[in-house]
């Protein structure tokens, strides 16, 4: 009996935050619907930062995050080897580069963001390292992007942004939002109704906001720590609620020792897994959201299904979030006016938010992928 056909999914340098959900969930597809017919192998940082999966074997990668050059290494000699020994019918790398793989069909998914940063994002002054990833995705990892036969981007910027500047053919680029295979809640308030609130007199518990949010300078923590002191001054009862503790990295810890010092409607809850995180939004009055870099915005998605109302930058990247889950609850402000925000705040505290109207959707360039099966579908079949 001759041996199952090999499906690889790369994913070693993938260790916190929205990307663990989109390997997750891809591997849960392929186990349920490939793995009687092909063979499924995962190459991850580490494995328990997964929930079990069965059918699915477990390649570690543990020394992936301990320098560049491993990472490197793992992707143009070791991933090669590997190829060569497996003979792959699909390799996906799910993490933004591409291997240098034999396999009947690559393809790469895009979803990191900082191929997008304007340049007044000063990623230098605050936070180094970021920038050199930067330039580590625009020169390095996107080496050799030509060579995938499909390449599949998160959201339709990023589609376009890659088939601009590396010259792709257009039927080769699909943008694959991740909407269809997030979590699912049942709504409890119609936010689209127009106005969301409680009566800031009477409440006892503090009317609450909550930010998911990695530790990086352009999740821009510092906007909010402004809008929360300038809501502070208003005498209003409200908690912030933060997903970061200060031991992240430098920059963060400086905003946490003022926001200590300073702002006492602010918590730090540090990271939270995705149960516990459901358990906050389900507590939570309000998201705000005012990142200036996302590939998708996973929280907004995740949030929109509790029907609450959701303050978010007036970006690209959210309108985007919003329209594709047809939410009418959200309020947009300007990433940079820390005294918008805080009006909008004062608003949602006091019961008289109301939502924008959509502008409607860009028009769509790319082919559309909606969900996994049908992703696989086509790449399986070599398109």
């Amino acid at each position: 009996m001759s041996p199952k056909p090999v499906i690889v999914i790369s994913a070693t340098r993938f260790f916190q935050g929205g990307t663990l959900v989109v390997v997750g969930e891809c591997l849960k597809f392929l186990s349920a619907q490939y793995s009687a017919t092909h063979t499924i192998k995962a190459l991850v940082h580490k494995k328990h930062l997964y929930e079990p999966i069965s059918n699915i074997e477990w390649i570690e990668f543990p020394d992936s995050r301990k320098s560049v050059v491993n990472r490197l290494y793992d992707e143009y000699i070791r991933f090669n080897r590997l190829s060569k020994k497996w003979q792959p019918v699909l390799w996906l790398s799910l993490q933004d580069s591409t291997p240098r793989v034999k396999a009947k069909v690559r393809a790469v998914y895009f979803h990191n963001p900082l191929l997008l940063k304007p340049r007044w994002l000063q990623l230098w002054k605050h936070q180094p390292r970021l920038e050199v990833l930067r330039l580590l995705y625009r020169y390095v990892y996107t080496r050799g992007i030509n060579r995938n036969d499909f390449v599949i981007a998160q959201q339709e910027s990023i589609a376009s942004y890659l088939w601009r500047s590396y010259h792709l053919e257009k039927e080769k680029v699909w943008v694959f939002p991740p909407t269809a295979y997030l979590f699912k809640s049942e709504k409890r308030n119609n936010a689209g109704s127009g106005k969301i609130g409680f009566d800031a007199e009477t409440a006892v518990q503090p009317y609450t906001f909550i930010y998911p949010a990695t530790a990086f300078y352009y999740k821009n923590h510092t906007l909010l720590l402004n809008a929360c002191r300038l809501v502070g001054e208003r005498g209003l009862n409200f908690r912030i609620w933060l997903t970061i503790d200060g031991t992240e990295n430098r920059y963060i810890k400086k905003l946490v020792v003022i926001a200590q010092k300073e702002l006492p409607q602010i918590q730090f809850l540090g990271f939270l897994n995705r149960e516990d995180l459901f358990g906050y939004y389900d507590q939570a009055d309000c998201l705000v959201f005012p990142s200036l870099l996302e590939s998708w915005g996973l929280p907004l998605t995740e949030f929109a299904t509790y029907g609450k109302p959701v303050l978010c930058a007036d970006l690209a990247y959210g309108r985007s979030t919003m329209s594709a889950v047809n939410y009418t609850g959200v309020a947009y402000f300007d990433p940079v006016d820390a005294q918008e925000l805080a009006r909008k705040m004062t608003e949602a505290i006091e019961g008289r938010l109301v939502f924008d109207n959509e502008q409607g959707q860009s028009k769509i360039a790319f082919q559309q992928m909606t969900n996994w099966a049908d992703c696989f579908n086509e790449l399986l079949s070599g398109g």
